[in-house]
């Protein structure tokens, strides 16, 4: 296991940890409400948790047991010129696709927090994140790599998770203890998140998409 492989994740966590399901509602949920739930939240972030880390290991899984069936049909050239194809497309709509812009509108919190609120809300948002959890594939592909055992894996995996929800911790603890001096700084915040995290998003595409056009157009030969 090398320190590079562990600085790489811990980028990737805390690059996934801006999203919205893991900063984004959390902060919405506390500003709205000015307090902090203590319990609700606590179940939303169980969530969250329990399902990244599930998809986790069922990918891992599937990496791990597909491994030299995958690298044999990923190393054939067809793969490459569909990598060719789709890293190019992936690059153009990174690079093209409209800025974001700050939208201000109303947030409005659930009513009530219950249990099952707060579930089907961690629920929601994990899920919805799935389609777009290029960190996340990524993390994955590096944790499945590491020459070690699965007890070991897992533990990093569930690590990762932990990073992942982090600084929405830091915050809400900051917000249970500073109280009004920060809402107006948090409701500030949102915004700027939200539009930040399609960005983000926006530049990962175009970086994972030129990754994949360069290996594709050198094993290709062109």
């Amino acid at each position: 296991m090398h320190m590079g492989d562990l600085l790489a994740l811990a980028g990737l966590a805390l690059l996934d940890s801006t999203s919205l399901g893991t900063l984004v509602i959390p902060l919405v949920l506390v500003i709205a409400r000015r307090r902090v739930d203590v319990g609700p939240l606590s179940i939303y972030f169980a969530t969250v948790v329990v399902i990244y880390y599930g998809l986790g290991v069922g990918i891992a899984l599937g990496f791990d047991m597909l491994s030299d069936t995958a690298s044999q049909v990923w190393s054939s050239r067809p793969a490459q010129w569909f990598k060719l194809v789709a890293g190019l497309a992936l690059f153009g709509y990174g690079l093209l696709a409209p800025d974001p812009v700050k939208r201000e509108e109303s947030r409005k919190a659930p009513t009530r927090l219950s249990p099952g609120t707060m579930i089907a809300l961690g629920a929601g948002a994990a899920l919805t994140e799935a389609a777009t959890m290029v960190p996340y594939l990524a993390a994955n592909g590096i944790i499945t790599a590491m020459p070690v055992g699965w007890p070991v894996r897992l533990a990093l995996l569930a690590g990762y998770c932990l990073v992942m929800i982090l600084p929405a911790l830091v915050l809400i603890a900051a917000a249970a203890m500073l109280g009004e001096r920060l809402w107006p700084r948090l409701e500030r915040l949102v915004p700027t998140l939200e539009r930040q995290t399609k960005i983000t998003l926006l530049w990962v595409a175009s970086l994972a998409g030129l990754w994949m056009a360069g290996t594709g157009f050198s094993e290709l030969d062109l």
